[in-house]
């Protein structure tokens, strides 16, 4: 393990009473990270591709976080702790405080990020934590969405004024623009939103279906030409209206 610190924790001791905020817990704690990387073919076997050629290096990063104010505390500590991304796992040395801890996969340098995990935040009272990158798709992204149903009016439906029961859904339809690749998900339709399993880099026609049972009542206009970009990539389909049949 290779340790970085970036930054500096700056601390001015004025000579009047001031109240001042700490991050310190006194109960340090550890960070064990994980990662894995698969193909769109191997999707339904344990994920055991090698890492990206290039990329050779797993970062875990801890940002100081001020819970109170709800940013990064001014002058805190990034801590980094960098492993071997072929050993698809590793434990940070013990931190103390409250951070938003990440993992990205990067080049030796870190000039160059092939993929980077969300925040998480991490108060070291609470012990030590795992944060796990979730399998990175090498060849593969995702398309996200929301949705509305709409009266012929205009007018927002629930789905159960729209006539959708415990056995309808929302149904994505993804359709390749130069193969004959498709994919359906379906969503439970009170949820208002989804996001769709892997589907392979390319671009895709998508269309929005509202179902109750095995019935479509509706359908939104197709989304057209819409890409798909890897590692994980994730295209915002937006907010889409459709219209149900009365």
């Amino acid at each position: 393990m290779k340790k970085l610190v970036l930054g500096a924790l700056l601390v001015v001791v004025a000579g009047s009473a001031a109240c001042t905020t700490s991050t310190s817990t006194s109960a340090p704690a550890v960070v064990t990270a994980r990662w894995s990387f698969s193909s769109y073919a191997n999707r339904n076997l344990p994920p055991n591709d090698p890492c990206p050629t290039g990329f050779n290096t797993a970062s875990v990063h801890a940002k100081e976080w001020d819970p109170v104010l709800g940013e990064y505390v001014a002058g805190g500590l990034e801590i980094v702790d960098k492993f071997t991304c072929s050993d698809k796992t590793g434990t940070t040395d013990p931190l103390d405080g409250v951070f938003l801890i990440w993992v990205q996969i990067e080049n030796d340098s870190g000039s160059t990020v092939y993929a980077r995990s969300e925040s998480e935040f991490f108060d070291t009272i609470d012990g030590d934590t795992s944060i796990n990158l979730p399998t990175l798709f090498v060849d593969a992204g995702y398309f996200d969405l929301s949705w509305d149903l709409t009266s012929s009016g205009g007018s927002r439906l629930s789905c159960a004024q729209a006539g959708i029961g415990s056995s309808g859904s929302v149904a994505t339809t993804v359709v390749a623009t130069s193969s004959s690749f498709m994919l359906v998900d379906k969503f439970t339709c009170t949820d208002g939103f989804g996001t769709t399993d892997e589907v392979p880099v390319g671009s895709y026609d998508v269309t929005v279906t509202a179902e109750n049972g095995s019935a479509d009542i509706g359908a939104s206009n197709p989304i057209a030409s819409q890409p798909i970009t890897a590692p994980n990539g994730l295209t915002h389909l937006g907010h889409v209206r459709i219209p149900v049949a009365p």
